[in-house]
């Protein structure tokens, strides 16, 4: 294809080169890794080999409300954060990321209450695990709800998150 194609060669065919060129290559990937054997025909398609479902790194995360506005994770701060960026998501629209200050702001819509901000602050502890702060700010006029039913939605999407439902 280098030498063939209408970009380098001044062949007044190269794009007819270049055409059958992709066409033959387009075979050959096609063809099966293995030479079709006396078991096999050539028309049999190679076997498939289900890969195992990856391991959920968050699994046995068990998120804990400690207080009205905080959760325990018994993650270590890194994976903690990744498993609370994939709750953010969930919960809304992430607004601001400080990964090294361990800040998660998330634009949050309440159903009959504003629109909120939540800001997720992440301290890694001795213990190994992650405390995680919640703080609920209006952003538009009318009452928030409390911030302990606020707390108890993160903890339920977090759990969600680090242990998600079997497909049927």
């Amino acid at each position: 294809m280098r030498i063939s194609h209408p970009d380098v060669a001044d062949h007044p065919d190269a794009t007819e080169r270049a055409i059958e060129l992709s066409a033959a290559f387009d075979v050959l990937v096609s063809l099966p890794a293995e030479p079709p054997g006396p078991d096999r025909g050539a028309s049999s398609p190679p076997p498939t080999v289900a890969e195992p479902p990856a391991p959920n790194p968050f699994a046995g995360a068990r998120p804990m409300q400690l207080d009205v506005d905080t959760i325990a994770l018994s993650l270590p701060p890194d994976e903690a954060l990744l498993l609370v960026i994939d709750a953010a998501h969930q919960l809304g629209d992430i607004a601001y990321l400080d990964p090294s200050n361990g800040l998660v702001e998330v634009l949050v819509e309440f159903v009959e209450a504003p629109t909120a901000s939540l800001l997720l602050t992440l301290q890694g502890r001795a213990t190994g695990v992650t405390e995680v702060m919640c703080t609920v700010e209006p952003l538009s006029g009318g009452e928030l709800p409390p911030n302990d039913a606020v707390t108890r939605l993160l903890v339920d999407t977090l759990a969600t998150c680090a242990d998600p439902p079997a497909a049927p």
